[in-house]
């Protein structure tokens, strides 16, 4: 088994003590998340314009100058800079990362992340696998929007699901659009054969039983989260 890849953490190496407890205050915040898809998309060289789209300007700046403290990234000429970290090509493992402090910070649990394990027949790769209230919990996380999301993602989900028995399985969309419009439908067409019912719980936080979870972060992640775990914890469910 092999988990918690560092290296792709877009985290410098000669970081201070109290690096990761800012690092994950400002996760919470999905302009920041937003911002970070952007700088690692442009990562050999950016200005503040490329990093507009979704976040405003004040913000980027304030953005920039967090990183450039804390030496995540360097200014190169002008107003261009670049990631330091040579070995990040995606955001995906960072958020992988700040959802299994969730589970550590937030629930008291013990958690992995970037999971690979040997030998399973739907791939074995876990982005999160917890521990909490002597059960299990497997959280799927994807940071791209749900326009690039794929229904085979869905169905490797819940075979993976299905796979490592956990008592809990959440998929997280790391986005504040509506669920209903493509990633739901996903997962309706994937277990209507087996006569199952996805539910909406609340606003875009969605169940299959008190097993299967879907949500987007819109509240933010740490509520939906918590939303998730409480709903399992309180419907009797125990596998």
């Amino acid at each position: 088994m092999a988990a918690n890849p560092r290296d792709k953490l877009f985290f410098p190496k000669d970081r201070h003590n109290n690096f990761e407890n800012e690092i994950y205050e400002i996760l919470k915040k999905y302009s920041f998340r937003i911002f970070m898809r952007d700088v690692i998309k442009n990562r050999k060289s950016f200005c503040v314009d490329d990093l507009m789209k979704y976040v405003s300007r004040e913000w980027v700046e304030t953005y920039i100058n967090f990183l450039l403290e804390r030496n995540i990234v360097e200014n190169i000429k002008d107003d261009f800079y670049r990631l330091n970290k040579k070995s990040v090509f995606s955001f995906g493992e960072t958020l992988e990362w700040f959802v299994a402090q969730i589970f550590e910070r937030e629930f008291s649990s013990t958690a992995m992340w970037g999971v690979r394990l040997r030998g399973g027949k739907s791939g074995g790769d876990y982005d999160v696998i917890a521990s909490f209230e002597q059960r299990i919990a497997y959280i799927e996380v994807k940071s791209s929007p749900p326009a690039n999301v794929e229904e085979k993602e869905i169905v490797s989900f819940l075979e993976r699901s299905e796979e490592l028995a956990p008592s809990l399985a959440i998929f997280l969309e790391d986005t504040q659009l509506r669920m209903k419009d493509k990633i739901v439908p996903f997962f309706e067409n994937a277990v209507k054969e087996k006569g199952l019912v996805v539910k909406r719980l609340r606003e875009e936080i969605f169940g299959i039983g008190s097993k299967v979870y879907i949500t987007n972060s819109k509240r933010d992640v740490v509520s939906n989260l918590a939303f998730c775990v409480k709903h399992h914890l309180t419907s009797g469910s125990f596998v």
